[in-house]
């Protein structure tokens, strides 16, 4: 795994373990239209990260089909954002998504990993480093 390719799947976990904040009891997620904006946004952040990532990974974390069904959410939930369905959402956050955070969490592991390595290699300046990289959008310590 290269630094660029581990930089893509702590993205991606990232954004996956932001979704996972989400998932309130059902009633709540419902209840609350704020929280449902929110899973609707980090939908489409969660698959602009699975872009970044190979296409035999991209299958091994969502499966053969999952990928593409994504790719069909997401540009639902973008180009025909009156007719959302929330019972698909719903499912997304908190059947799909925690599915593929087991999948993808050894890679994640990994990742760090790698990333420890090539920032050890480049002086140890972690935040020189990451500014010439991709960045997650969050702290992914855990």
């Amino acid at each position: 795994m290269t630094p660029a390719e581990a930089e893509a799947i702590l993205a991606l976990n990232d954004e996956i373990a932001t979704a996972l904040e989400l998932r309130l009891d059902e009633a709540a997620f419902r209840s609350d239209w704020r929280v449902r904006f929110a899973a609707e946004r980090v939908i489409e952040r969660v698959f602009q990260a699975t872009e970044a990532i190979d296409a035999d990974r991209r299958e091994s974390y969502f499966g053969v089909d999952g990928a593409r069904y994504l790719r069909g959410l997401r540009n639902r939930l973008s180009h025909n954002y009156l007719a959302t369905d929330y019972d698909i959402i719903w499912e997304t956050i908190s059947v799909d998504l925690p599915a593929v955070s087991d999948r993808l969490s050894d890679d994640a592991t990994a990742a760090k990993t790698v990333l420890a390595d090539a920032i050890a290699e480049s002086a140890g300046n972690e935040d020189e480093w990451r500014g010439a990289h991709l960045r997650p959008t969050r702290n992914v310590d855990n």
